[in-house]
């Protein structure tokens, strides 16, 4: 170890930089708080052999589009971690909205098992004693700690407070607030139409509902004795907001209101360093350094690329409005699936060419800044001597449409808001810098880790089967789709669709095939340009991926959510 990393205790960072003291300080003093929550006790130090780490990073909102996937984007470190690990070419979510995907990747349960098809179900209350992936960690004797988002947040309106989070899962959180929060949400510039944006009515709803726990927050305190200053969250630089406990109150919104669904971005004059995801990846690298001496799994959770695209400026500079391609669009391609596939029929939300090209360079610059807190947890391994000793989780909770099918966001069953980057790296990854063309699907991640770290007591019904062989051999036999679903709402209440990818083929039924059905050859069409659904030379194709789409979603519930959607 070189006397640099020696030189990184917990004193000496706390001391040598000011910008560093608030995700310091949330990562270092939260865990009493957590720990008498119900997680269970913080472990013992392992004196035996080294057990392998494990640093879970995950995003928001982020589709395939990284240099390591073939497009023209600057992610120079995620393509420095694809080339040591095994980069997963056809990975996909259980169901494109955070909550569901972040709920079934963390049970290593199915959506249709959790009963968590929305961004309010909290999966303790339909599944309660279900062992999360860190629990599991916890219980082989591992430290467990995340910094930002790993479940669920409403984003950006939550940042700086717990989210959804399961307080069980862990033995210490930071959940800081940066610049970008605090300060340029006033300031965005909106690329498609502001109605895009909640407003009016729904900010006022907002409002009260803030004052209304701001209220009961009080009274919990004035009953609870004495308060510890960190308890109703802390100043940092630049009014940076770091919060402590599950009290503290959310921000306000800004003058524009909750941009957790808006086209719309700010280059910002902050310096990464007082901006939200850098403080997050500093908490988990000071996690990193004070448990450097014990087995730890540490999520760092990044909150962009999400809505609203908040960078620093420079993320912006990498790209010229003018050298932006975006996904071209034909009319006809709002009719190649059933009307219930599409989110909106009005391409690209209104947006002019000048708009759209705009908001993918804002798109591209909040997925260069992750790049480089990426590489700044990498960089830290590193440095901390970890590096031998951890394996790298690389994730994103679903897929992100700017533009393909004159579609946005997620909540589709096309590609890419399906699709999502998936590399895992280091300690026990021996495939090194070789693709994997396998298809893959959430539900994995969970046994894969289980039977790459040796943990003991893995609860029996998970749904996902282990990696491990595609870790050794990315060409290894391997016959396993991929199951994605979404809900609907009409008139006549909610609805399903479901989705099964192969390796060549997409089929997916909407309302078990009352409302239409999908199927794409990516071989001859990988923009799904052409639904061959109808085509009756393809019906017994058609019969093979809904029989297989049945058995698979049917164990894990389907027919119940089909009855109660």
């Amino acid at each position: 170890m070189n006397e640099e990393s020696k030189n990184i205790s917990r004193r000496t960072f706390l001391a040598a930089s000011a910008l560093a003291v608030p995700a310091a300080a949330s990562a270092l003093s939260a865990s009493s708080e957590v720990a008498s929550s119900g997680a269970l006790a913080a472990p013992a130090i392992n004196k035996g052999k080294r057990r392998r780490n494990v640093l879970f990073i995950s995003t928001d909102d982020m589709c395939n589009r990284l240099g390591c996937y073939g497009v023209p984007v600057k992610s120079p470190n995620l393509d420095r971690l694809a080339q040591s690990g095994v980069r997963f070419d056809h990975h996909y979510c259980q169901f494109p909205l955070c909550g569901p995907s972040r709920t079934s990747l963390m049970t290593g349960l199915a959506p249709d098992t959790t009963r968590c098809l929305d961004l309010n179900t909290d999966f303790r209350d339909t599944i309660p004693q279900t062992v999360t992936l860190s629990q599991l960690f916890q219980k082989n004797g591992y430290f467990t700690a995340r910094s930002g988002k790993i479940y669920h947040y409403n984003n950006p309106s939550e940042i700086g407070t717990p989210g959804f989070d399961d307080r069980a899962s862990w033995h210490q959180v930071s959940y800081p607030a940066g610049y970008d929060r605090t300060h340029d949400e006033s300031l965005v510039t909106f690329y498609a139409a502001q109605e895009r944006m909640y407003g009016g009515r729904m900010v006022q709803d907002y409002m009260r509902m803030q004052a209304q726990r701001e209220k009961e927050m009080e009274a919990h305190w004035q009953d609870s004795g004495p308060k510890a200053p960190w308890r109703h969250g802390g100043g940092g630089p630049g009014g940076i907001r770091i919060s402590q406990d599950g009290c503290t109150p959310l921000l306000p919104l800004s003058k524009n209101g909750d941009l957790g669904i808006a086209i719309a971005g700010h280059p910002s004059d902050g310096d990464d360093k007082i901006i939200t995801d850098y403080l997050v990846a500093e908490a988990a690298i000071c996690m990193m350094d004070e448990h450097r001496d014990e087995p730890w799994f540490i999520g760092a959770g990044f909150f962009r690329p999400h809505v609203p695209f908040i960078v620093p400026s420079k993320y912006f500079d990498l790209y010229q409005v003018e050298d932006i391609q975006v996904p071209p669009f034909n009319s006809s391609d709002l009719t190649t699936a059933p009307r219930i596939a599409y989110d909106s029929m009005d391409p690209n939300y209104g947006m002019t060419p000048q708009q759209h090209r705009e908001a993918v360079r804002g798109y591209y610059a909040a997925i260069s800044f992750v790049d480089a807190q990426v590489g700044r947890l990498v960089d830290a391994l590193e440095r901390l001597d970890l590096a031998k000793d951890t394996t790298i989780v690389f994730w994103a909770d679903h897929g992100f449409m700017v533009g393909e099918h004159g579609q946005w966001e997620k909540m589709k069953l096309f590609e890419p808001s399906a699709r999502v980057p998936f590399i895992m790296a280091g300690a026990g990854v021996t495939a090194a810098g070789r693709p994997c063309k396998r298809t893959s699907e959430h539900l994995n991640i969970y046994p894969t880790l289980t039977e790459l770290c040796d943990l003991q007591g893995a609860p029996s019904n998970l749904q996902g089967r282990s990696l491990v062989p595609l870790l050794q051999n990315p060409d290894a036999a391997w016959d396993h789709p991929a199951i994605t679903q979404v809900t609907r709402r009409n008139q006549s209440g909610a609805t399903m669709g479901y989705s099964v990818r192969t390796e060549r083929y997409r089929y997916t039924m909407w309302s078990g095939g009352a409302d239409g059905e999908e199927l794409y050859d990516y071989e001859t069409d990988p923009h799904e340009l052409k639904n061959l659904a109808s085509d009756s030379s393809q019906s017994a194709l058609k019969s093979r991926l809904r029989s297989r789409l049945e058995e698979i979603a049917g164990a894990r519930g389907m027919k119940h959510s089909l009855a109660h959607a």
